[in-house]
């Protein structure tokens, strides 16, 4: 459960009587430890704090400063995790699953089983996004991050354009090839349309289609 604001504020307000009953320890190598676990816990969330040094935690008014300042630093993770959350790119469950190449009906059975770290469904039928930073655990154990998913979901789809490209040239330049081939160049195919030549409303459609792959050509191309 998260803290209230109200909450976070009596902290503040009472800051040596949490940090008091939290380095409760008659052993000050016990207090110590506890406050660097605290400090671990605090940096691991983004928070950057400034911990006392060796020599300071040997003097009793720094320790006891120290440990207040650490005891309203806690309350401030949960924030700043929050706000780490929420710059994590999300993907709806409908897109990992074309991602991984399976079912939407997989993908919300893994959800109810866990298989995604983090990933719950609060209520049956709920909308559930994933974030990049889950880890996937598939049935067989393996496990990989939703973001190295994507990435490679990526790199395939572009591979995949850039094949349906090269197939898509190599079809322009063959019928480009035939139309030379059977009028000529298209400057002069073009004069002899201006001019009233063409006589048939084939050639008047050749003329279109030769002038729209020339178009494409010059957009594949960039």
């Amino acid at each position: 459960m998260s803290m209230a604001i109200q909450d976070i504020l009596e902290v503040r307000e009472r800051q040596a009587t949490y940090a008091s009953n939290i380095f409760s320890s008659l052993q000050l190598r016990e207090n110590i430890i506890t406050y660097q676990m605290l400090c671990d816990a605090v940096e691991a969330s983004g928070i950057k704090i400034q911990r006392l040094s060796d020599d300071e935690l040997l003097v009793p008014e720094k320790f006891r400063v120290g440990q207040q300042d650490i005891v309203y630093q806690l309350t401030q993770v949960q924030h700043s995790s929050q706000a780490v959350s929420s710059k994590v790119k999300h993907y709806p469950t409908r897109e990992v699953a074309r991602m991984l190449g399976v079912s939407h009906q997989t993908i919300s059975r893994w959800i109810a089983q866990g298989r995604f770290d983090g990933v719950t469904r609060t209520e049956p039928g709920k909308h559930v996004d994933i974030p990049a930073n889950s880890i996937l655990e598939y049935p067989s154990g393996e496990t990989v991050r939703i973001s190295e998913v994507a990435e490679s979901y990526q790199a395939r789809m572009q591979t995949a354009v850039e094949t349906e490209s090269e197939d898509e040239l190599q079809f322009i330049a063959q019928k480009l090839s035939a139309y030379e081939e059977k009028y000529g160049p298209i400057e002069r195919f073009m004069h002899k349309s201006e001019s009233g030549e063409l006589v048939t409303s084939d050639e008047d459609i050749d003329l279109d289609v030769w002038t729209y792959l020339l178009k494409r050509k010059e957009s594949l191309l960039g």
